[in-house]
């Protein structure tokens, strides 16, 4: 099944349109966040589409939303993005605690919502997570035009403008976030997914990416951890080639948080995945197995 469909969700900024897609039914809800750039339908995760109901969730300012309002993403922190995804998934899951995943920026936000309402959280499960805000590659040169909203708008829109007119191009701009480059354009699902989800890619609003940039020049979850960490069950994946964020990040949350568990996807980059699809769904399905649900 494939519902999609937009809420309302309150932060520390005010309101954002979130863009929701719900790929199957279930008594226990899983909520995945994305990550800066992508899309709701870019996710694979049918691995979970037999175990409960799944929602991929979007960022604020991505996906087929519509413009943003003037400013807006200008004011965005990483505090409002957490409290944007504490307030989807109360939303989403009707106060049952629910298995949470994010990916790179989406990571930020699930490590957030674990931090900030545990009640809310079952399991959680990060993949290539922000922890701080050292990156690398093509986020690192936006992060440096940060400090000029004009400046950091005309560089967003130049590195993405010729995957935004060409989807080849688009094809061949995704080498700059992965490293098994056959595991990814040998995956069949690939070419697929990026097709379905090419024109939301298209809708999102670059005031939206910029606003996102300025979010993760901000981020830093090692206060909060090192203070409290969280004990809600952990898996933590992370390719030891990541060309965006540093292995080094989900090294050291796996060792401050009691109840993690860290698989390193060897040779893969920023999308393990999709890069290595069947050996860490493998994982995933295994890690869940050993933590069933209360």
């Amino acid at each position: 099944m494939l519902h999609e469909y937009s809420i309302r969700a309150s932060g520390t900024c005010g309101q954002e349109t979130i863009a929701i897609s719900q790929r199957s039914e279930g008594q226990h809800p899983f909520v995945a966040w994305h990550g800066i750039t992508a899309v709701n339908r870019f996710w694979f995760w049918d691995v979970l589409w037999p175990r409960g109901a799944v929602y991929l969730t979007g960022l604020p300012g991505h996906g087929p939303i519509g413009p943003l309002p003037p400013g807006q993403a200008e004011s965005w922190t990483p505090e409002h993005f957490i409290d944007c995804g504490v307030d989807t998934l109360r939303q989403l899951a009707e106060g049952r605690p629910a298995t949470i995943i994010g990916h790179s920026t989406g990571g930020m936000i699930a490590l957030g919502i674990a931090q900030k309402a545990p009640e809310l959280v079952a399991r959680l499960i990060l993949i290539s997570p922000v922890v701080w805000h050292d990156l690398r590659g093509i986020v690192w040169l936006w992060q440096r035009c940060a400090f000029s909203p004009a400046l950091l708008r005309q560089v967003v829109r130049a590195s993405l403008g010729a995957g935004r007119a060409s989807y080849l191009a688009f094809m061949g701009a995704l080498n700059a976030f992965i490293a098994d480059r056959r595991g990814f354009y040998g995956n069949w699902k690939i070419s697929r997914t990026v097709a379905h989800g090419y024109e939301h890619m298209r809708s999102t609003p670059l005031e939206g990416i910029a606003g996102t940039t300025r979010v993760l020049c901000q981020a830093d979850m090692r206060p909060i951890v090192g203070q409290n960490p969280t004990s809600i069950p952990t898996l933590i994946i992370h390719g030891d080639r990541d060309p965006i964020i540093p292995l080094a990040q989900s090294r050291w949350l796996a060792q401050r948080l009691p109840n993690a568990e860290l698989h390193v996807a060897h040779r893969a980059g920023h999308l393990p995945y999709a890069e290595q699809e069947d050996s860490i769904n493998a994982a995933v399905a295994r890690w869940l197995d050993a933590h069933p649900l209360a």
